[in-house]
């Protein structure tokens, strides 16, 4: 194996680069061909820990002229965030026996 003394280089062939230092991307200059796959380098986003997120869908301006409306756009926006990854999803509601009654109904809502 040949041994380099520089840290960006092209292997004999062409066919591979090597950055070992920084690449400068220069204002207006353009990339193609590169896949879209996530780093293993770069875990996903959580709630501990910073990663990478996907750009959430738009949610256009409110124009609500009732707190239904507005109640409804604001859900609206808090899936998007949650679709995208930005915001923790909710947590599966899992009823145990002791959220039934004597009678087996739930005991939500009463």
């Amino acid at each position: 194996m040949s041994e380099y003394n520089v840290k960006n280089y092209t292997e004999q062939g062409g066919e591979k680069t090597v950055i070992g230092g920084t690449l400068e991307i220069k204002e207006g200059a353009t990339i193609t061909g590169l896949p879209v796959t996530l780093s293993p380098d770069v875990p996903l986003a959580s709630i501990e820990t910073a990663g990478l997120v996907k750009q959430a869908e738009n949610q256009t301006d409110s124009d609500a002229s009732t707190l239904a409306d507005l109640v409804a756009d604001f859900n609206a926006l808090l899936a998007k965030l949650k679709n995208a990854g930005v915001m923790k999803t909710d947590e599966p509601i899992v009823e145990t026996p002791e959220d039934e009654n004597k009678d087996g109904e739930s005991l939500e809502g009463n």
